[in-house]
């Protein structure tokens, strides 16, 4: 298994989190989110989040393996955060030093000239630079300071004033505090837990719920199924594009048609790849004697101990606090 890939892989440790009951994780989990929705105080996130990375360390797990959780959606919550901060235009300007923190943006012949030209190196540069991506970046982004020298020369096509405003600031902190800990907490259920015991703790926590038992086990067999192979179809993904590149595919160049037509030879054997490990489970389950819906026996029954009571005693005195503290106003 490629160790790149984190999203949905179980990490085999001897921690406590690995010792809790599936039901227990699941609740816990599903309820802090909930509490964590409920907070509209950073300080009070960022307490979350400190509380969430101790227990994170706990768990014997490497701190990059959490860490890469985030690479998935790190430009969305830049982009987020960038959006938020230049477009929300609620409150007071934001000062440094006694300055309002305002940028003017003068768009010049000049200017837009060099702007094109900058594009056109930065493509031309990851061309030479394909594995110093950084690199080609930091490049890219002094060109553009550089650039604003020549601001001011020749007549203006458009200006415009982007103000940062502290209720913009604040709300681009708040949605990366709430992310930051949403992800952490669900990266820490699927690294401390088995797939086949997601789909025990989810058939667990609905099974006082007798007249929906069918929908729910099959509910779970797909959830377990679904975490179980992605981390495989990402793993058959990565060998397909290198299979492709030993052929010449590349891609990261061409026009737009060849793009598609490279995705599309991507996309044609991860079909098939999917399609016979499909095939293969079913006859799989099915030669196990497995019949959706029916009752099923474990080897290992599903019971709680002391640990999964004080983590609900914990839970309860959580949620107990955020509420309180609602009320409060200083949440």
């Amino acid at each position: 298994m490629n160790d790149r890939i984190v999203f949905g892989q179980y990490i085999n440790k001897d921690s406590w989190i690995h010792r809790l009951d599936p039901r227990c994780k699941i609740i816990t989990l599903f309820l802090m989110m909930i509490g964590i929705f409920l907070i509209k105080n950073i300080y009070a996130l960022l307490i979350c989040l400190g509380f969430i990375l101790l227990v994170v360390l706990t768990t014997k797990i490497p701190l990059h393996k959490f860490l890469r959780s985030f690479k998935m959606i790190a430009m969305l919550l830049i982009f987020t955060a960038f959006f938020q901060i230049v477009f929300n235009t609620y409150g007071e300007i934001v000062k440094v030093n006694g300055y309002d923190l305002t940028y003017t943006f003068t768009l010049t012949y000049l200017n837009l000239g060099i702007g094109i030209l900058l594009i056109v190196l930065y493509f031309l540069l990851g061309k030479i630079f394909r594995k110093f991506r950084l690199i080609q970046f930091l490049i890219f982004v002094a060109l553009i300071f550089l650039s604003e020298a020549f601001i001011l020369i020749g007549p203006s096509i458009v200006s415009y004033t982007i103000s940062i405003h502290e209720n913009g600031l604040y709300t681009a902190l708040m949605v990366l505090l709430r992310v930051l800990n949403l992800i952490t907490l669900s990266a820490l259920l699927t690294f401390t837990t088995k797939p086949t015991d997601l789909n025990g703790g989810i058939e667990g926590i609905f099974k006082p719920f007798k007249f929906m038992r069918k929908g729910v086990s099959i509910f779970a067999m797909m959830m377990s199924i679904a975490l179980r192979f992605i981390p495989t179809l990402l793993n058959e993904t990565s060998k397909i594009l290198k299979a492709q590149a030993s052929r010449g595919v590349d891609f990261n160049d061409g026009s737009f048609k060849d793009k598609v037509m490279q995705i599309v030879s991507l996309l044609v054997p991860m079909f098939v790849i999917s399609y016979k490990k499909a095939e293969d489970l079913a006859n799989a389950m099915e030669a196990r004697g497995y019949i959706p819906g029916d009752e099923r026996t474990r080897i290992y029954e599903l019971k709680y101990h002391i640990s999964d009571i004080l983590v609900y005693i914990f839970l309860v005195l959580f949620l107990a606090a955020i509420i309180v503290l609602k009320i409060g106003g200083i949440v």
